[in-house]
């Protein structure tokens, strides 16, 4: 076991007599446990940068500042020779520049969150930012960051290029000129020229948002038709953003409603009622009182069939918000029927929660509207009594899923990610200057950064130096991050069947709905192994998004090993805990197939949610009889 005192120890004494790369080698051990409190390994990291610059390893040096968020610009000579030795066709300075331009970028983003910085500040971050990326020759990098540094005009020329086709630069390994293959890339580099054009007043901005608009919905269009439904959640966020950003109400109402169904399929019904909420609080915004009261009639409903207990809740805001939509009807001088009908629906909305006392004030007002039919709100009026008494308030939806969600910005960590190409060192070192996430991550991310930089000296001093491919795909497992599926995905692409059974295998440890796309086409490999990897990892994506995916995998009918990877569908959908994944199980049981229901039963026995106690009850007289022993024993265990 390390003792990490006397490694500390050790380290303080080489550094202090000036042994700076016995130093190194201690503090490499020291970076390596990841599991430490943050004040103790910051301070070995700030020591691990000492001895980095002491010994003229200042790439090294420059990751352990990102990390710590102690990042600073180099003298302006620097980036100029830096640039002298990348237009000589210098691999190891381009990428020492992009890394130095990520940790730039991350930089601002802290600034921005920061609530004692100013927006200059965080400007000032992206400008620099925007400078290194141009000499690394990442056009993509170099526009979102001039986005972020308020140079509109400047990042509104470079998207303009980059949708005409012009071949501006070069990105990391790319061509811009084959962003016009790219339908998805293309319409979100649209999206941000639009915006960019909008902020500045351009007279071109409507016809660029327009063609923004439309190329999100056919991209949109196409991820549903091919099942990739988180994808498409991504194109309806862009398009609330079009309207969030220009006042147009019909975007914001198209992209939140579109990715609210999106939810509702998966089965995400707290991440549904949340993108609910948030629409109710942009519709009341944008004064927009009657989208309020029937979105909050249809988040009743749906809470009704979720099994929510929120629904009378909302349907009494619903309430509220007609009477606001009959008030605000009346304010502007709308038809009387109109503001009729408002109220109406206030009233029948107060009715259906036993809000009696509300409903009588709503018949009041009608009552004193100027149309047809008055007696007959008067008689209501009468009929609920002078005093009528209202029910108990409702469950409260919980302030917390009123909160307005805070999602990727997808118009650029898209495209940003499309730029880096899957490069394992660049997607690292992004993660590991984000403190947006947790410190074991980001510090496995540090682990790889400096381990590439460890061998880019080495060659550096020429010497044969490379890092297995093998050693980069657990390292990156490690990491346990979104961004890193990128690099997995391109080393399967690349790899072998060694690489890519690795590949397989790390899946297994990132709980993304994106990590099916690969493992399904490594159930479909010409290597047996690489099919094994695959099956034997999906057992480990179990989580509620995943069930759509899963079941696909079983029904699939061109699996070169269908039953492994049935099996291991179903091993991972038992563990999913869900209605909808309880009643695929009892399917099968109904289908009574052999070779599966073994494996169903057993999933079944270990079910863990006692709230699906009712609905194993439900399902035991429909399976066969053979079968409903175990739904009987399930009952009992999680209802009791």
């Amino acid at each position: 076991m390390m003792d990490t005192a006397v490694l500390w120890v050790r380290a303080e004494a080489a550094m202090r007599s000036g042994r700076w790369q016995d130093a190194l080698g201690y503090l490499r051990q020291l970076a390596a446990v990841v599991d430490r409190i943050d004040f103790e390994y910051d301070e070995w990291l700030r020591a691990l940068a000492e001895t980095f610059k002491r010994l003229g390893l200042f790439r090294d040096a420059a990751a352990c500042e990102a990390y710590l968020g102690a990042t600073s610009v180099p003298e302006g000579e620097a980036l100029e020779a830096l640039a002298g030795r990348i237009e000589k066709g210098d691999e190891d300075a381009l990428q020492g520049v992009r890394l130095f331009g990520v940790y730039l970028s991350r930089a601002g983003k802290h600034d921005e969150q920061s609530r004692l910085s100013k927006p200059e500040d965080a400007r000032r971050w992206h400008a620099h930012a925007a400078q290194w990326f141009e000499v690394a020759r990442m056009p993509i990098h170099r526009a979102i960051e001039l986005e972020r540094a308020g140079q509109d005009a400047a990042a509104a020329e470079l998207w303009a290029a980059l949708i005409g086709n012009t071949g501006v630069g070069g990105g990391a390994g790319r061509s811009s000129d084959l962003l016009a293959e790219r339908p998805y890339e293309q319409a979100l580099a649209r999206i941000n020229y639009g915006l960019c054009l909008h902020r500045l007043g351009s007279d071109r901005a409507r016809q660029a948002l327009a063609e923004a608009t439309t190329a999100v919905e056919e991209v949109a269009d196409q991820f549903e038709t091919e099942g990739l439904r988180e994808r498409a959640f991504d194109c309806y966020q862009l398009l609330a953003r079009i309207g969030l950003e220009t006042g147009a109400f019909e975007n914001v109402a198209e992209g939140y409603l579109n990715s609210v169904r999106i939810l509702r399929d998966d089965a995400l019904k707290l991440d549904a009622l949340r993108l609910y909420e948030a629409f109710v609080t942009l519709a009341r915004r944008a004064k927009e009182f009657h989208a309020v009261a029937g979105i909050l009639r249809e988040a009743a409903d749906y809470c009704a069939r979720a099994g929510l207990p929120y629904g009378d809740d909302l349907r009494l805001r619903a309430g509220e918000a007609w009477l606001k939509a009959a008030e605000d009807a009346a304010e502007h001088g709308r038809p009387a029927q109109i503001v009729e009908n408002a109220y109406l629906a206030a009233a029948e909305s107060y009715v259906s929660v036993r809000a009696f006392r509300q409903a009588a004030e709503v018949y009041r007002r009608v009552s004193k509207l100027e149309i047809k039919g008055r007696e007959r709100y008067r008689r209501l009026l009468q009929r609920l009594g002078p005093n009528p008494e209202d029910a108990p308030r409702p469950v409260p939806v919980p302030e917390f899923l009123k909160r307005l969600p805070d999602y990727e910005e997808v118009w650029y960590v898209d495209l940003a990610e499309w730029e880096l190409d899957g490069d394992a060192g660049l997607i690292a070192a992004g993660v590991m200057a984000d403190r947006r996430f947790p410190d074991y991550v980001r510090r496995h991310a540090l682990l790889l950064v400096l381990e590439l930089g460890r061998h880019a000296h080495a060659r550096s001093r020429g010497q044969d130096s490379e890092l297995e491919g093998l050693e980069v795909i657990t390292r990156l497992q490690e990491i346990r991050a979104y961004p890193v599926i990128a690099a997995l995905e391109r080393m399967y692409q690349r790899g072998g069947a060694e690489e890519r059974s690795a590949v397989a295998r790390a899946l297994g440890a990132l709980r993304f709905k994106r990590s099916f796309s690969t493992l399904s086409r490594a159930l479909r490999s010409d290597h047996e192994e690489v099919r094994r990897q695959a099956a034997k990892a999906l057992t480990n994506l179990y989580f509620p998004h995943a069930f759509d995916r899963l079941r696909r995998i079983f029904e699939a009918r061109d699996l070169p090993d269908a039953a492994s990877a049935r099996i291991s569908a179903i091993r991972a959908i038992g563990k999913i805990n869900t209605v909808e994944a309880l009643d695929f199980l009892c399917d099968r049981l109904r289908e009574g197939d052999e070779r599966v229901v073994g494996y169903v039963t057993t999933a079944i026995a270990e079910l863990s949610n006692n709230d699906l106690a009712p609905y194993v009850r439900q399902q035991i007289d429909l399976v066969p009889a053979v079968y409903r022993s175990v739904l009987e024993d399930a009952a009992t265990r999680l209802g009791s």
